[in-house]
């Protein structure tokens, strides 16, 4: 009974000195980050098509492994749509002016640092890879579209360039963004790696990092 006691002693002891070890992610360079992500069309509107294969329903996927991906890093995320609605939320009389006009307040609510619409491509040609749109007088934008381009070349193996333009997402919204076209639907190879989870995950990390290199950009005034 003697040898007992000490040995309960000692247990007792190494238990009140125990620290859990809590899995942190390695990096947390988003923290104190707001980030909307805007996964384009939704509802009676499908986007690019082939068979059964829509862009509405991969858009919203790949935006939620990229919601899990840099809330990993710190990151506080938003959807503009979390099931498959578009903005109107209605059935009947699809409207695009008004799905657009309500994507924008939507992201403008949030006040966020940054923001991405996810789309995917569609084509006659056999075009494939992604590409990045900035809004051409957004200069942020640009830089922006730059690192996540960057970042997402190596993954898609795309030839395409980052692109200026006029989209309503990027030049009536309150804050800077990008409109990411992750691949074409149209193409049967890139189409099959577009339905793929795993895909999702890469270009989630992909995009993330392009995030994190902006942002690293930002303070290091590059």
């Amino acid at each position: 009974m003697k040898k007992v006691i000490p040995f309960i002693m000692l247990f007792a002891l190494c238990s009140l000195m125990y620290k859990p070890v809590v899995s942190v992610s390695s990096s947390q360079s988003l923290a104190k980050k707001v980030i909307v992500l805007d996964p384009g069309h939704g509802g009676l509107d499908n986007g690019a098509s082939v068979g059964k294969v829509n862009e509405d329903e991969l858009n919203l996927k790949i935006c939620y492994a990229l919601k899990s991906e840099l809330e990993s890093r710190g990151a506080t995320v938003y959807l503009t749509r979390t099931d498959d609605q578009d903005m109107t939320r209605r059935n009947y009389n699809y409207s695009k002016q008004d799905d657009m006009y309500l994507r924008v307040l939507k992201i403008d609510e949030y006040k966020p640092d940054l923001f991405l619409s996810i789309h995917l491509n569609s084509s006659s040609s056999g075009a494939w890879g992604s590409q990045v749109f900035y809004y051409r007088k957004s200069q942020e934008g640009e830089r922006l579209a730059k690192c996540i381009h960057d970042s997402m070349k190596p993954v898609t193996g795309t030839k395409k360039p980052t692109s200026s333009c006029g989209f309503y997402v990027l030049r009536a919204t309150q804050s800077t963004g990008v409109l990411v076209e992750c691949g074409f639907l149209s193409n049967a190879n890139e189409r099959g790696q577009l339905k793929s989870a795993k895909y999702h995950k890469k270009l989630a990390v992909a995009i993330s990092d392009g995030i994190e290199n902006y942002q690293k950009s930002l303070s290091s005034g590059g």
